[in-house]
């Protein structure tokens, strides 16, 4: 069965000619558009981020997550993270029911570090069609 679903590479400023070109023959993207992203405090680091159509069984691309997006303020975000975040703000207390200001994390993405939310402000740095 195949799910859409919309993906995250790591990558950096050199090598993401490569990666794109590696992403392509990988995967069938969805619409063949692929945004890359630049940490706004280090553009070195990029996020290439793009919707696949993905089989259950299918193997993931190297330094690639899976991730969900709020369209309203354009925030990536794994559910890891978010589970995490809702923790930290309601002090400590994970509850589904607790509704996050995602206003606060606009253009960017929340991953998981080591010890707690990692949040990155991110720019477009590029759209590959």
């Amino acid at each position: 069965m195949k799910n859409k679903q919309l993906l995250c590479t790591f990558t950096n400023s050199k090598e993401y000619n490569d990666t794109i070109q590696e992403i392509k023959n990988f995967y069938s993207v969805i619409n063949g558009k692929i945004f890359l992203l630049c940490n706004v405090n280090n553009p070195k680091e990029l996020y290439a981020t793009y919707n696949v159509e993905i089989n259950d069984n299918q193997l993931k691309f190297r330094n690639t997550i899976s991730v969900h997006r709020k369209k309203e303020t354009n925030t990536l975000y794994t559910l890891n993270a978010m589970n995490k975040l809702i923790a930290e703000e309601n002090n400590g207390v994970f509850d589904k029911t607790f509704q996050l200001d995602w206003n606060l994390y606009r253009n960017s993405i929340i991953l998981t570090s080591e010890v707690s939310v990692k949040i990155v402000s991110v720019k477009i740095f590029d759209i590959i069609s």
